[in-house]
């Protein structure tokens, strides 16, 4: 089975993204959440799982969209691990973009993955963000309301986060789990890998308790 983590810098992890660098094992899935759900499935379950991160940092759907070729659907994987969201927020908050850009081509990419890879299964992440600027936390609301319909319309599992995220934060600090309000710390990036293990059972035909 192979597992595609995609995303912005939540999800690259500031992995070796050069292609003569592939061979160094060591720095391909980076240092993120998708590096602790594939040590777990590759730990736990040897040769059953093929995990590629193709996160890159900065990216929003737009620019997802401009890589997808070589990024998403020329990898035809089984499996499709999707976070994007806080980047287009902070671009439809500055008019770079609009809400209506995000929502199109976040299902635009979906729609074209779909067509190489008939029998593809997605885990669409919620996107979360941590700050005082009303305008941002508005508009990150509402895509994660979005992510949840596209999640439906698309027979997906939705990995909520926002909510504990918000709620780890009121209980331990901001900035213990999101080091400042975007970013997951050691300890938000296993919140995130620890729900990616439990919703994706199904997904992944495993039981995340071995």
């Amino acid at each position: 089975m192979k597992i595609l983590y995609q995303g912005d810098s939540i999800t690259d992890g500031n992995r070796y993204k050069d292609e003569s660098s592939r061979w160094d094992l060591n720095h391909q899935i980076g240092h993120s959440w998708a590096y602790m759900v594939t040590g777990k499935l590759m730990g736990a379950w040897p040769r059953r799982f093929e995990c590629v991160n193709r996160g890159v940092s900065g990216d929003t759907v737009l620019k997802l969209r401009e890589r997808w070729q070589k990024d998403a659907l020329e990898l035809r994987p089984d499996v499709m691990i999707l976070l994007v969201g806080v980047n287009d927020c902070m671009h439809i908050r500055a008019g770079d973009m609009t809400f209506e850009d995000y929502c199109t081509v976040y299902r635009e990419l979906i729609r074209r993955l779909r067509e190489v890879s008939p029998e593809l299964r997605l885990m669409l992440l919620e996107p979360f963000l941590l700050n005082d600027d009303p305008t941002a936390m508005e508009i990150v609301a509402k895509i994660q309301k979005e992510v949840r319909k596209i999640a439906g319309e698309e027979n997906a599992v939705f990995v909520p986060l926002a909510d504990e995220f918000r709620r780890r934060a009121e209980e331990d600090g901001r900035n213990y789990w999101l080091w400042d309000g975007t970013h997951p710390t050691e300890a938000g990036h296993w919140l995130i890998a620890r729900r990616v293990l439990e919703l994706g059972e199904p997904v992944f035909g495993v039981n995340s308790a071995e």
